[in-house]
């Protein structure tokens, strides 16, 4: 019998959760609809250990899940020409983002990277997650237009010699010149690490640098830009390969199910098609059109704009903060997170700014003119003080004209 009939009240907030999504507008830069063909994936029946670290099998009957892994792990390679090894079971970047930490370094070494409201991730050195407590953080941080400073990043290096750099955040407008960074890193005599998390979709289509030769190790998310199942893959040079693995296994995590990582093998073939390429084009078409109309509109974006898939509107000047503003938008369908920006007044549960992002609207078929449409809508929510509730049934009309793939209308 289905759900419905076996726990209605479950299947209740399942049928509300999706109703909510095809009536609103996701635009969460971390969020994005996988295929159907990746969501068929995840349904492979999981519930059997797979507890491995590369060459041995801690339970029988691991024959397809082994065929599974190497499947994705040569698709993974694939998709990073110069990648030298990777592991595909990591649940999670932050899991991802530990298990190569601890391959590499040993608790109280020095870790370089970009401080948390300048755009940094939880996993590169907050002081409440595991990377600040096992680790002595050094921030490097982004001037007052937004962007990245190489000569302050390479003197810091240079004065506090650091075990690793890490490249990479979760709230960049601008690009990572990884060349530079690797310099940087040899001078110094550290590690280079890359986070592409958020804009690996961009790196592999060539709308972004890649990391390689130039990292030590690197670690990417699959849901983000890849279009896939939540999840990570952490990547490290050929000798290293066993630390990473141990690292992983029994490290940080036991198993990853045969299922995820199916799904992960899908969406690493699904990347290497043409039609990646084109949605990936579209993703940053999207995200100029919408970068363009909030000027146009007369708000202030962080570093002036974008190279990469989301943005950052400054609200600082104007009478809301970034809670208040997130707030106004979701009463609307329009889904965009508070964000911190760079020496922001305010604290991270406030913010003085919201983080827009294209893949998961792109993902629903969206065009430049929607985007378009989405910032009027933004600046009669924001700006002229509309009522969310007026605005609410234009986005929703909108919305179910674009089912969110696998979701149907």
């Amino acid at each position: 019998m289905s759900l419905k009939h076996t726990d209605p009240q479950a299947y209740a907030l399942l049928e509300r959760e999706c109703r909510f999504r095809a009536e609103s507008f996701d635009l969460v830069p971390s969020d994005n609809h996988p295929s159907p063909s990746v969501l068929e994936a995840e349904r492979m029946y999981p519930l059997f250990y797979s507890e491995n670290d590369g060459r041995n099998f801690y339970y029988p009957g691991c024959v397809t899940v082994k065929e599974v892994e190497e499947l994705a792990k040569a698709r993974a390679l694939a998709l990073f020409p110069g990648a030298e090894h990777v592991n595909v079971k990591p649940t999670d970047g932050t899991r991802g983002n530990e298990a190569v930490y601890r391959a590499l370094l040993r608790n109280g070494d020095t870790i370089l990277s970009l401080g948390l409201a300048d755009g940094g991730h939880l996993s590169h050195g907050l002081k409440w997650n595991y990377s600040g407590q096992d680790y002595k953080i050094v921030s490097y941080e982004v001037t007052s237009d937004g962007r990245l400073d190489y000569d302050q990043i390479r003197e810091l290096a240079l004065r506090e010699k650091p075990k690793m750099i890490i490249a990479g955040g979760s709230s960049c407008p601008f690009q990572f010149d990884f060349a530079t960074f690797g310099a940087i890193a040899k001078e110094s005599g550290a590690l280079l690490h890359a986070d592409i998390s958020h804009f690996v979709g961009l790196v592999i289509t060539g709308h972004h640098p890649s990391p390689f030769p130039f990292a030590d190790s690197m670690m990417t998310t699959v849901q983000k830009t890849l279009k896939g199942q939540k999840g990570a893959i952490a990547f490290c040079r050929a000798s290293e390969a066993r630390n990473l693995d141990r690292s992983v296994f029994p490290g940080v995590m036991a198993h990853a199910t045969g299922a995820q990582l199916l799904a992960k093998a899908v969406a690493f073939a699904e990347a290497a098609q043409p039609s990646f390429k084109t949605y990936i084009d579209r993703v940053v078409e999207n995200i100029q059109a919408l970068a363009s109309e909030f000027l146009a509109c007369g708000f202030k974006l962080v570093a002036g704009g974008t190279k990469t898939h989301l943005l950052i509107l400054d609200l600082r000047g104007m009478s809301m903060n970034g809670k208040e503003g997130e707030a106004k938008l979701e009463a609307a369908g329009l889904l965009a997170n508070k964000q911190l920006v760079p020496k922001d007044p305010n604290p991270p549960t406030i913010t003085s700014g919201i983080r827009f992002g294209s893949p998961a609207v792109t993902a629903r078929g969206l065009g430049p003119d929607d985007m378009r449409a989405i910032a009027r809508w933004v600046k009669r929510l924001l700006l002229d003080g509309e009522d969310p509730a007026r605005v609410r049934e234009e986005v929703k009309a909108l919305a179910l004209r674009h089912p969110v793939p696998g979701l149907g209308s």
